[in-house]
């Protein structure tokens, strides 16, 4: 292949062939043939996205529909010459596309944030001479030294090694450096597997290595991933959809009213053409809800606001609403899931297994056996036990004591850093030990040889000046066990110190060991053993050499003492997270870099491993997308994965029904199902196992060596076990076959025609990380541990790389949403209301317009703003967590909310015709008339006494369904209180206020019995709405509004409609995945 990045480096045996296949030598290029491969390859270097100019994204801001309403508007109030008019709704349409323009245009710096990370230098090998290059100057076939300290400047097939360590957190996931080789691996492993790469912008933690460059620039892993970011495009949110269609539906009503208004001023109320179409605009601005934009924006600003508080700082505003939607959390595992701090959770000894409370570094808990904690005894015997992890150790702890608060801070490789936490939980001084043990010489750890070793000098001086010495060794157990040839009798203190040889010592029992290791690492703990032996008098251990100690299996002279499981554990408020996700129907998935026993342990402590299933990343690469839809909902735990794993998992989930929607069609078609397949089951976490996807059939099945069952029940990861070389693998057979004989998929399922797909948030702290979260509804970057990359590419940032803190944002978005839909169900009907006393007054042949021009636009853009104020800021309702979430593609202005707006606008122009028409009997003057009807419409009063409807309204409307007749209405939320107050006091001003009040047309106040009116006026308004509240689910919804607003909907056409959610379109014939044998067929 010309294109070397194209092949499988990784597999090739012979490094030596991977000189000759790119035409090098360990000499390295020439001159002439680096430039001759620089111009083939180009510079090592990212290609960067096409960026849009300002006056794009200024465009991409103003064309909007809404924002055209309000253009037209303005333009229309400047034609009439209504100065104040055209410069309060111009001032609406710069702030709303301010706001846009600030949070426009930070998607595309993912890509920027992603080339700074490369390295800008390399040292290279050239004509076979050492030199320092600029790294976009590497070319295919080039000879790298790196060491640590290094980034690695572009993909390396590794040559030599000395200890090498490379730190790949942010590509696959790993919490700890990788130990490098250079042995090959098969071609079908993950990125994390192939341990005789290097990649671009990775970091050299420790030793030094020699490698060929076979990949740089987009054709290096790092850049395949800035093109995925580059190329996927995020979609307009919900939210922005929704106030789209509402703008359509705006603007047809008010264009109807408005010239059917036109037309009746003119032909019935005989006016003239130009008082026919001011009075036409009147009711255009009366309707039109200039202010909506702007509430809107401050609906999601204090979301933004309350969430920064809680450490979640959303990037982008709209999508606060998406995140009250989501139907899945796909969750990175370390630092999100997990504390990131490895942990010492269990000690195997010959004599017992000891238990190990607490989490991180801060050394607080507890050693115990069988839920008991030790006595002081025992503790002794632990701490004996301990002392060669202490000072087998070249790791440390420090502590800091300045805030006042003691903090924790690991210095060096985390599991040796786990070690001296556990010492110290059980009561060790560390410091002291090192002090009268010192070290003599040490053996330190190479990747090769998978141990470190360290002798020390023990106890006081004999006669002749030497002191006793001991050696300590930690390291796998699979390389240390040979070595040894005895273990500890028991765990009795006088046998732990009774040093090797003597009466507490018994020959090593290695089937013990073993199916102890076994039982341990099948937790999916990283499993240490440590041993120790005296070393001989005389005996010159300076210089000594991992290869002298293994050189001696041929005379094993270890003791071996225990082992040590290690694990990053889940932090316990993710735990409690992932309840409360759970119970608010939001299913909760792990997606990890890191092996599929490690993630499976961590899925069962969290609760989210649902039925035992795993997929890793080679078994997703051998699915096509059809069957990698048809298996994503069911498994929770993903292991071993890759960017493209990510990006294909987030997409898969995107394109089928949420697991509730399932659920029900599956609860819904349970007996048909019984008679074709197997019956749903219940998983181990409570939610009914999807045995046919949406498919009445159910013909989904899974053979394993024969045998057959349901999905869920008989699903990937349930059986596997890791084998002697390391991989996974099926107990039951060579494979598992999942077959889906189903239908076309559309006439299969009928119930769940137009169910939407799931709303999906994908978390991620790393470069691996950037295109799923990109392509997620909503992206979640981790604001200690991730970098630039992902929180460019995401549109929400956790400041404390908290799962809670998610799930706490939900909590909030779920909040925004219900408050969005109080404003609306609070503006549009006074929006109505005004603009339908207009049009009511000229159909029954009033010659007076009740509200005036200015009037309508102070109602608009402050009495709305102010008391929709008190809606954005409502709290949450007690049992926001307790529901499902709502359906994807649900409709911001829904039937309960269209169906209150359409019966309270008509009470409101009631009251409002009502108290001026009352007015006109009396005598009273125009000016009072519209007095008296601008105060029904917006003057109220709670504590004082005084009443109007839009306050009033504004009241009941704080719980959609749930009566304010309850003491809830009276605490919770203390901006209520403080805009009714507010709203109050403006209108007394504007009443009675020489100037204002005739500005507003009413200039001479208003007399008792008008108040009285707006009293009662405001009474009726609440104490109907309260009765329909009473009756709307009982009675209205099913016998009236649902069936009509059912014919309205499908009668609509599709340019006013929410677009058609995507739907689930089920799976061809014959689809088959088999593992292990790694083939597809369809």
């Amino acid at each position: 292949m010309e294109d070397g990045t194209e092949r499988a480096w990784h597999a090739i045996p012979d490094p030596d062939e991977v000189l000759r296949q790119l035409n090098t030598s360990r000499d390295g290029l020439s001159t002439e043939q680096a430039a001759e491969a620089l111009a083939k390859y180009g510079r090592n270097a990212l290609t960067p996205p096409p960026k849009p100019s300002f006056w794009m994204k200024l465009w991409a801001q103003v064309n909007t529909l809404f924002i055209w309403i309000l253009f037209i508007a303005a333009v229309v109030s400047a034609a009439l010459q209504a100065w104040a008019d055209m410069g309060l709704i111009l001032g609406v349409v710069v702030i709303n596309v301010g706001i846009g323009l600030f949070q426009e245009g930070k998607a595309e710096k993912a890509a920027d944030a992603i080339k700074a990370m490369l390295s800008p230098t390399a040292t290279v090998v050239r004509n076979g001479q050492r030199d320092t290059i600029d790294a976009d100057l590497l070319v295919p076939g080039d000879v790298v030294v790196i060491k640590s300290g290094d980034k690695v400047p572009a993909d390396l097939r590794l040559l030599e090694c000395s200890n090498l360590q490379v730190q790949e957190a942010m590509l696959t996931g790993e919490s700890v450096p990788i130990s490098k080789n250079t042995a090959a691996v098969p071609a079908d492993v993950g990125l994390g597997d192939r341990k005789c790469l290097a990649y671009s912008a990775t970091a050299v933690s420790a030793g030094q290595g020699l490698g060929v460059v076979v990949a740089t620039g987009d054709r290096a892993e790092i850049g395949k991933i800035s093109k995925m970011v580059s190329e996927v495009t995020s979609g307009k949110t919900n939210l922005l959809i929704q106030m789209e269609v509402l703008a359509r539906w705006l603007a047809c009503i008010v264009g109807v009213i408005s010239l059917a208004t036109f037309l009746l001023a003119l032909l019935h109320a005989h006016h003239s053409a130009g008082v026919a179409f001011q009075t036409a605009v009147a009711i255009a601005v009366a309707m039109i809800p200039a202010g909506l934009p702007a509430l809107v924006t401050i609906v999601l600003a204090l979301g933004t606001t309350i969430m920064a508080k809680q450490n979640a700082i959303v990037r982008q505003l709209p999508c606060m609403e998406t995140l009250g939607s989501l139907t899945v959390i796909c969750s990175d595992k370390t630092g999100t899931l997990t504390k990131n701090e490895m942990t010492v959770v269990a000690v195997r000894s010959a004599g017992n297994l000891y238990k190990v409370t607490g989490v991180g570094y801060d050394p607080k808990g507890t050693f115990q056996i069988s839920g008991e904690d030790l006595s002081s005894d025992k503790q002794a015997c632990v701490q004996a036990l301990l002392e060669g992890t202490v000072l087998c150790n070249d790791s440390a702890l420090t502590t800091d004591d300045s805030t006042g608060t003691t903090i924790y801070t690991p210095n060096g490789a985390p599991t040796e850093v786990a070690l001296i936490t556990a010492a110290l939980k059980a009561g060790m001084n560390t410091d002291a030990l090192k002090k009268t043990t010192p070290r003599v010489a040490s053996v330190p750890f190479e990747s090769e040889h998978k141990f470190m070793a360290t002798i020390h000098a023990v106890g006081p001086a004999t006669g002749s000046g030497s002191q006793r010495r001991v050696i300590f060794v930690k390291g796998a157990p699979d390389r240390l066990m040979p070595l040894c040839n005895s273990q500890l009798a028991d765990d009795e203190l006088e046998t732990i110190r009774g040093g090797h040889g003597g009466s507490g010592v018994v020959p090593l029992q290695p089937e013990f060991w073993l199916t102890a290791q076994e039982q341990l690492s099948s937790q999916g703990l990283r499993v240490l053993a440590i041993c120790r032996a005296e070393v001989a008098p005389g005996e010159n251990v300076v210089g000594m050499t991992a290869n002298d100690i293994e050189a001696r299996k041929s005379q094993p002279f270890l003791t071996l003492m225990g082992l040590m499981a290690i694990l990053d554990p889940p932090r316990d408020e993710a735990i409690a997270a992932v309840k409360v996700a759970h119970r608010a129907g939001i299913v909760v998935k792990m997606i990890t870099g890191d092996h599929a026993l490690t993630g499976l342990a961590i899925g069962r402590m969290l609760g989210i491993a649902g039925n035992g299933s795993v997929i890793t990343g080679p078994e997703l690469d051998a699915m096509s997308d059809e069957q990698l839809r048809l298996v994503a909902p069911t498994c929770n735990v993903f292991a071993r994965a890759s960017p493209e794993n990510k990006l294909r998992i987030v997409r898969a989930l995107q394109s089928v029904p949420p697991v509730a929607a399932i659920n029900a069609y599956n609860n819904a078609n349970k007996k048909s199902s019984r008679a074709t397949s197997p019956a749903g089951e219940e998983s181990t976490n409570g939610m009914l196992a999807q045995t046919s996807l949406g498919v009445p059939s159910a013909d989904v099945k899974i053979e394993v060596a024969g045998d057959s069952g349901s999905l869920v029940t008989s699903s990937y990861g349930s059986d596997l076990t890791q084998g002697d070389d390391g991989k996974m693998h099926h107990r039951k057979g060579t494979g598992v076959n999942v077959v889906a004989m189903t239908g076309d998929g559309v006439n299969d399922a009928p119930a769940l025609k137009g169910t939407g797909v799931n709303v999906v948030a994908m978390t991620g702290d790393g470069v691996i990380d950037a295109p799923a979260l990109k392509a997620a509804d909503i992206g979640v970057a981790m604001g200690i541990t991730g970098t630039d990359v992902s929180k460019e590419a995401a549109k929400m940032v956790l400041a404390d790389d908290n799962f809670a803190t998610i799930v706490t944002a939900v909590r909030e978005g779920r909040r925004v949403w219900d408050n969005l839909r109080k404003i609306l169900l609070f503006n549009l009907p006074v929006n109505f209301a005004q603009g339908g006393s207009i049009f009511w007054a000229f159909v029954f042949g009033l010659h007076d317009m009740p509200l005036t021009a200015m009037q309508v636009l102070y109602v608009n853009l402050v009495t709305a703003v102010t008391m929709g104020i008190m809606l954005a800021a409502e709290p949450a309702e007690p049992t926001v967590m307790d529901r499902p979430p709502r359906r994807p593609g649900k409709r911001l202005l829904g039937k309960l909310i269209l169906w209150r707006c359409i019966f309270v606008t008509h009470l409101l122009v009631i009251l409002v015709l009502g108290s001026f028409y009352w007015g006109l009997t009396e005598g009273l003057s125009l000016a009072r008339r519209r007095a008296e009807a601008f105060n029904v419409l917006v003057f109220g009063e709670i504590a004082l006494g005084l009443a109007g409807e839009a306050v009033c309204y504004a009241m009941t409307t704080r719980f959609i369904k749930a009566s304010t007749l309850h003491k809830r209405a009276l605490h919770g939320n203390p901006w209520c209180f403080l805009s009714i107050g507010l709203t109050a006091a403006l209108q007394f001003f504007l009443t009675y206020t020489p100037g204002v009040s005739s500005f507003l047309h009413m200039g001479e106040g208003m007399s008792g019995i008008q108040w009285a009116r707006a009293l009662v006026s405001m009474v009726i308004v609440y104490f109907v709405v309260e009765f329909e509240k009473a009756l709307v689910d009982p009675v209205l919804m099913p016998l009236l509004v649902r069936p009509v607003l059912n014919w309205v909907e499908k009668h609509t056409p599709d340019w006013l409609s929410m677009p058609k959610p995507h739907k689930w379109m089920g799976c061809k014939k014959g689809g088959v995945v088999r593992y292990n044998s790694v083939t597809v067929r369809e």
